[in-house]
């Protein structure tokens, strides 16, 4: 029992930093966006300051910089979360265990069922 409820904890935690890194990544994303577009609209449509000003210099910099974060965390999340979670999972679970967990697919039952008799019929005929 104490380990399937420190199975679903671990299920748990990974939903949850899914959820996390999904939100940071929009968040510097969005921001990083508001920053470079509050630049361009401040120096050319407005031109109360120049583009080359600090003024816009120090909007574009830290926008494209949280850009590139946002990016760089929506692209390689996956590789984050193994990362941050391989220490606790090779813990918990006992070498030579890969089994299928259902619970963490995104197909359902149905949609399993028909994933595998696609895998066997293309079996078939090759």
């Amino acid at each position: 029992m104490a380990k399937s409820s420190s199975s679903t904890n671990t299920a748990t935690d990974k939903m949850v930093s899914r959820q996390f890194l999904s939100m940071l990544s929009t968040t510097t994303l969005v921001t990083g966006a508001l920053l470079v577009g509050d630049a361009i609209h401040g120096s050319v449509v407005v031109g109360s300051y120049g583009i080359t000003s600090p003024a816009a210099v120090l909007r574009v910099l830290p926008g494209i910089i949280l850009v590139y974060v946002g990016y760089s965390l929506r692209e390689n999340h996956e590789l984050f979360i193994s990362s941050y979670f391989s220490g606790r999972e090779a813990a918990a679970k006992p070498e030579g265990s890969e089994e299928f967990d259902e619970r963490m697919s995104p197909l359902s039952g149905e949609s399993m069922e028909n994933l595998e008799k696609r895998e066997r019929e293309r079996n078939k005929s090759e």
